[in-house]
């Protein structure tokens, strides 16, 4: 293969897997575009396609990062603060009262087909999503939710409810726009063939192995993107995604769910770019249906744990939350909230149901992953060292962990990773008797009312009232139990230039570049 030597040198490698999330942090790139090609990197998860319509995956892992290049973003969210920056939108204001909020976008911006990114392409997509027709995964966020035009860039969403933290919706999971014309011309080869006013357009597709991207000379912000060509290939192992970065094949690496990955790419000199966040990995009992449709078992199992302990063990270096919220969060009590290992205690409840005929038995289905299987093998060590309880792991490759978790609810514990910059919206999503990743079943009116009124006010006092509450009802009802707490980071050399990581860690394509020689 001729040249194979330059293209190597002259490419960027990122390595991305498992859910995770990153705050902001930006390099500028110091080279001129259309100069260079890099190569994302990615894990196992399979990218079944590249309709905004149709995600469930908004992870970096999963179709996150490869949006953000086709389709780039709207608004864009930091996920340390959850703050909101536009993107392909100019500004995204409320009314007084939370119920409008008017979207303005920037002049002059097409998709790479030549059809106007406007105020009637943003109206199109969103009431394709908001079609039951569609079946889109994000549909409930824009249920009863309607638009209006109102001028050529102008658009007015107008709410069934007051959401002051709409904004943060839009930007975590409505911020991919697709061409109206491609879409009506064929819907269902769209995910195949997606056209967007991304920095990248699609270029070539070979299902698991790699995806290429080349440079849209239209994007619409001059002298961007730096890059002539970008890939995505696929690499399952996250150390030789660390070993590639380490001997220069590749510029940065997103190794996935561990953390233990930090340590191990600072001992090969390379650089950790990182941010604190709230939320993380957490447990998950079906409140819906037995054993954990009684608080009783759901008690019995946390008492049982020792989550810094468990931290400690599942991933090395690792450190268990004491709240939903992150330590620098304004939500963050001034106490620990999670319940303290008490291991007389969850004996004392598994006695009390065992003697009413109900002895806790029951399986944790996880993901294939090193970090959520190392989870389960943890769990079933320790408590099968008390008494009156049984319980069997199952490992799910992602589509079964689809199918089985999140849409049948067909599951007694499982895992998923949730990062709680602010309560919205993930928080709302995960706790909402109609929350979109409330795969709990969980339905608490106390805990209803407190998510709504935190989302109908503004007011930073009675927000911080309201999660409060929240916080106070959940770790009573334990639904859910954070294990440890969540840490957003890129691995990467210094040849990097303008990395930005936005939402849940996936990237502003438009900013990457390569510097030095």
């Amino acid at each position: 293969m001729p040249n194979k030597a330059a293209a190597l040198a002259a490419s960027a490698l990122i390595f991305l897997s498992a859910a995770c999330s990153s705050g902001a942090r930006t390099q500028e790139p110091a080279q001129e575009p259309g100069k260079a090609a890099a190569t994302i990197v990615l894990g196992v998860e399979a990218v079944r396609g590249l309709d905004p319509a149709q995600l469930f995956n908004l992870t970096p892992s999963g179709d996150a990062n490869r949006l953000s290049a086709v389709f780039g973003l709207l608004f864009w969210s930091d996920t340390s603060t959850g703050k909101v920056s536009p993107g392909i939108g100019e500004s995204l204001t409320a009314s007084a009262d939370g119920k409008e909020w008017t979207m303005k976008l920037r002049a002059g911006v097409k998709f790479s087909d030549g059809t106007p990114l406007d105020a009637e392409a943003v109206k199109f997509n969103y009431e394709r999503i908001a079609d039951p027709k569609t079946r889109s995964p994000l549909a409930t966020l824009l249920e009863d939710v309607t638009f209006a035009v109102s001028g050529e860039r102008t658009l007015v969403i107008k709410l069934p409810d007051a959401n002051m933290a709409f904004d943060q919706v839009i930007a975590t999971n409505l911020a991919f726009i697709g061409s109206p014309t491609a879409i009506e011309k064929d819907a269902a080869a769209f995910a195949q063939n997606p056209v967007g006013a991304g920095p990248y357009m699609l270029k070539e597709w070979v299902r698991d192995d790699h995806m290429t991207l080349t440079r849209n000379p239209g994007y619409h912000e001059q002298g961007k993107p730096l890059l002539e060509t970008l890939t995505f290939k696929v690499i399952a192992d996250p150390a030789q995604r660390i070993n590639a970065v380490a001997s220069g094949q590749a510029q940065a690496a997103v190794p996935g769910s561990d953390l233990s990955f930090m340590a191990r790419a600072k001992g090969s000199g390379l650089q950790v770019t990182q941010a604190a966040t709230g939320g993380g990995p957490m447990l998950m009992f079906n409140t819906a249906k037995p054993p954990f449709d009684d608080v009783k078992a759901r008690r019995a199992v946390v008492l049982a744990l020792d989550t810094q302990q468990m931290a400690q063990v599942v991933d090395p270096g690792a450190t268990a939350p004491d709240s939903l919220f992150g330590a620098s969060s304004p939500f963050h009590p001034a106490a620990g909230t999670v319940p303290a290992h008490d291991g007389a205690g969850a004996q004392k409840l598994l006695d009390e149901l065992a003697a009413a005929g109900e002895p806790l038995k029951f399986t944790i289905s996880m993901p294939a992953s090193g970090f959520f299987r190392r989870t389960a093998e943890y769990l079933q060590s320790r408590l099968s060292q008390l008494k009156n309880i049984q319980v069997e792991i199952e490992v799910l490759d992602n589509a079964s962990l689809d199918r089985k978790v999140f849409t049948n609810r067909d599951f007694a514990v499982s895992a998923q990773i949730v990062p709680i910059a602010d309560p919205e919206p993930n928080l709302y999503k995960l706790l909402h008797s109609d929350g979109q990743t409330n795969h709990m079943g969980y339905d608490n009116p106390e805990v209803d009312a407190a998510l709504d009124k935190g989302r109908h006010s503004a007011d930073e006092v009675v927000r911080r009232e309201a999660y409060a509450t929240v916080e106070k009802l959940v770790m009573a009802d334990l639904p859910v139990l954070p294990f440890r707490s969540q840490v957003a980071y890129t691995v990467h050399s210094d040849k990097l230039t303008g990395l930005t990581l936005q939402g849940d860690g996936s990237l502003l394509y438009e900013r990457l570049g390569l510097g030095g020689s």
